[in-house]
């Protein structure tokens, strides 16, 4: 008693408890002690003087964490003497009974896996003893029964009961103390004296040793008890990067769970509602199994850590991640490459049902704008046509009067060109400028020249000039400049000699010598000495007197004038009603006037079908189909474009930004690359192509300077910079997107407000983010939230 007295704080409160899921078992107990009588020999004495020795079995079955049933099994003597009558009793007895224990322990602290434990135990069983009375003086026998090596022996009913405390000293084996007393249901049958207080009985206090029949491999045990294993998903929601899932598992299991002769096979799974995805198996084994796996060590308990990058699927959005071992006892070697019908077929197993041990997945990085950059290539047309006509009047030899019945000005008619150039400013088109450029032939000295070609220009702005005051007075002229010397922009050159201009006509000519003719004037840098050989050349070679020098003196006339061509308003009409009276250029220039979408895309097509070998048409269609998001529409385009005109920077940028639009990242990177090389800007493409494949750094300093956009609050949030992420969407253009991204925000930082209000806007703009919250891991926390559950539902 006073051991239990003292154990029972123990047992409750001074020890390391585990948590654990009872199992039946059998058990055999083996024990030693020492037996007391009480009865009517022993009135006066709380103990007898002397305690004999006994022995015990007991053979039991725990049928539940509390109760359990019990065979015992006890044989030894009893020794009493009551001085007063000069009586001495002696007993040999064996004695068997049925009790129905109970744990006290796991009564009131609930079953655990304790190291001291207390219990109590009753029943009935019946006694078999034999008993002789004798003097305490002489020793003589005054009475006996049950003589004759237990032939006669007596038997008697008695009711056990008793507590007891048990210590775990290895797996299946306790120490246990306990003490029984045991109610006779006879008063003189056991001490052979007459009945006085009809208390008989006697009591057995106990050592022994426990043994639990458990099976050595305890695979029911470890599938009944897979609960105490922390199995857990990291991270927990799954989170999708780019096009892939990683997913670790890591498992700890508990101390003396997993036999030394068992093995685990257990393949992982994503489950979803149109399916699953499987993992690559685990093998785990114990101590004493041989072969491939982790091997979890019986007494300590382990660990163990997986990892594998899965595919990512939209399906899986909505997912758990479940495990259901088989446990097996493997007879050679494990095989992880063995399936679980194989294993079910050849081994004792023992499965695990489902066992969730995480959720997924988290797919807000593949929340991507496709607001890739693309180049809408520039029309070409040039709104402010200049017409130019020009004439050339020619001089004498070292003269700069005007003489139009000169030979040379006869051959080259001269008077009719200057009336074509007349006719030509009498168009009335505005005049932009009038260029007069003179020249002198390279015989005579050079300044000479000079002053002689500077005179040859003046004579070429009189006649100008002149012939604008001419006009003014014509009533029939669409012209009237009254002061053409101030009004006008004349651009007057006095070139002096025209060395270009002989070397030219030299080279262009029938002269036999004209090689030698050329390597003379190059041979003299200078310039006087190189005019002497001119003029010492005309007297050997007639041609250059007769052909080559006398056009170089003159003086050319341009008159540069704006054809105002069609009105915008002329080209926007005709553009949707008579597109095929417009140029190429006229078309593209005639859908940058307008806002109208649908005009715009009517107007680019017309261009396209109109001009299908103008690779500007065919770029600028796909461009628009792009912008419309006609993806199926644009690829015709983009690469009719490409073969117009191989590459181009602007038409690779397009198709790479097609390609990224249509989730081919390899292709969308290829053709950037190249776009890239012939100059073009796909910084920010290709930032959208990193945000993709989850490289959430790398876009992050792609998309350089840009700070007011979705696809940079993405890329900051799934980088782990929420601050950065809210402060970029708070300026960035209100869109459903956006709003609900702030709404992941929200959620992500424990702002319940934020992300309610956010996703409420995001819904409100677009129905669609109602389903999509609904099961979106993002919000996993607030999916039973009363808030949110009225947004959504």
């Amino acid at each position: 008693m006073f051991l239990v007295v003292t154990l029972m704080p123990l047992a409750f409160y001074g020890q390391s408890t585990k948590d654990t899921t009872f199992t039946r078992y059998f058990y055999v107990n083996g024990n030693v002690g020492i037996t007391q009588y009480f009865g009517d020999l022993n009135i006066a004495n709380f103990t007898n003087k002397k305690m004999p020795f006994a022995f015990g079995f007991n053979v039991g079955y725990q049928l539940s964490p509390v109760f359990g049933v019990r065979g015992q099994f006890m044989n030894g003597k009893l020794l009493s003497e009551r001085a007063s009558k000069d009586l001495k009793l002696e007993s040999s007895i064996f004695d068997g009974s049925l009790n129905l224990t109970l744990s006290l322990s796991n009564l009131i602290g609930g079953y655990k896996e304790r190291t001291l434990s207390f219990y109590g135990f009753g029943g009935a069983g019946i006694s078999s003893f034999s008993s002789k009375q004798t003097k305490i003086s002489d020793g003589s026998l005054i009475k006996a029964n049950g003589q004759g090596n237990g032939k006669n022996a007596i038997y008697e009913f008695f009711l056990p009961i008793g507590l007891g405390t048990s210590l775990a000293v290895a797996k299946n084996f306790d120490v246990n103390i306990e003490y029984r007393n045991c109610m006779l249901l006879s008063d003189d049958k056991l001490d052979l004296y007459p009945a006085i207080k009809k208390d008989d009985h006697y009591g057995y206090a106990s050592l022994g040793l426990t043994y639990k029949l458990q099976p050595n491999d305890n695979i029911k045990y470890m599938a009944k008890n897979f609960d105490l294993v922390k199995c857990e998903q990291l991270p927990n929601p799954l989170i999708a990067c780019g096009d892939s899932v990683k997913v670790t598992i890591k498992g700890t299991f508990p101390p003396k769970y997993f036999s030394k002769k068992a093995a685990m096979y257990c393949v992982p799974q994503i489950k979803y509602a149109s399916g699953s995805y499987s993992l690559k198996p685990i093998t785990l084994k114990g101590e004493d199994v041989e072969g491939e796996g982790m091997m979890i060590p019986y007494k300590e308990g382990g660990t163990f850590t997986y990892t594998e990058t899965i595919p990512y699927s939209p399906a899986m959005n909505s997912s758990e991640d479940i495990v259901a071992p088989l446990i097996y006892v493997p007879k050679g070697p494990t095989d992880p490459k063995a399936k679980p019908e194989y294993l079910k077929a050849n081994y004792k197993y023992a499965e695990v049902p489902d066992h969730k041990i995480g959720d997924g997945i988290i797919y807000t990085g593949t929340r991507i704008s496709h607001d890739e950059e693309i180049v809408l290539v520039d029309h070409g047309f040039i709104k402010e046509i200049i017409s130019s006509k020009s004439a050339t009047i020619y001089f004498a030899v070292d003269k700069y009067n005007l003489d139009l019945k000169l030979p040379i000005n006869k051959k080259f008619a001269v008077s009719s060109n200057l009336d074509e150039l007349t006719n030509f400013i009498n168009k009335g088109y505005p005049i932009k400028d009038i260029s007069i450029s003179a020249w002198a032939s390279p015989e005579g000295e050079e300044s000479h020249n000079e002053g002689l070609s500077e005179n040859r220009s003046q004579t070429g702005m009189k006649f100008m000039t002149d012939l604008f005051k001419k006009m003014n007075k014509d009533k029939n002229s669409k012209i009237k400049i009254g002061d053409p010397e101030h009004t006008l922009k004349f651009n007057i050159k006095a070139l002096g000699e025209d060395w270009n201009g002989f070397m030219a006509a030299v080279n262009a000519s029938d002269i036999a010598d004209k090689k030698i003719i050329i390597n003379v004037v190059n041979s003299q840098a200078d310039l006087d000495k190189r005019e002497q050989e001119i003029r010492n050349m005309t007297i050997v070679y007639k041609e250059i007197a007769d052909d080559i020098l006398p056009p170089l003196r003159r003086v050319e006339i341009a008159v540069n004038c704006v054809d105002p061509g069609r009105s915008d308003e002329q080209i926007i009409i005709l553009s949707t009603t008579q597109p095929d009276s417009l140029k190429c250029d006229e078309l593209l220039y005639a859908a940058t006037l307008t806002n109208d979408k649908a005009a715009k895309e009517k107007i680019y097509m017309s261009a396209a079908s109109l001009y299908p070998n103008n690779w500007k048409a065919q770029n600028n269609a796909g461009y628009i189909e792009l912008a419309n998001g006609n993806n199926a529409k644009a690829v015709a385009y983009l690469e009719k474009a490409n073969s117009l005109e191989p590459n181009n920077a602007a038409v690779l940028n397009n198709l790479g930004a097609l390609e990224a639009k249509r989730n081919d990242l390899k292709k969308a990177e290829s053709y950037y690359g190249q776009a890239q090389k012939l100059g073009a800007s796909t910084s920010y493409n290709q930032g959208i192509i990193a945000l993709a494949k989850g490289d959430y750094t790398k876009s992050i300093s792609m998309f350089g300077s840009k700070k007011s956009n979705g696809n940079v609050a993405l890329a900051q949030m799934m980088a782990g910079d929420n601050a950065a992420a809210t402060t970029t969407l708070n300026n960035a253009p209100k869109s459903p997107l956006n709003s609900y991204l702030m709404a992941v925000l929200g959620a992500r930082s424990n702002d319940k407000v934020m992300m309610l209000s956010n996703l409420k806007n995001a819904i409100a703009d677009n129905s669609a983010y109602k389903v999509q919250a609904l099961e979106d891991r993002e919000f996993i926390k607030y999916f039973a939230d009363s808030e949110f559950l009225s947004i959504v539902k």
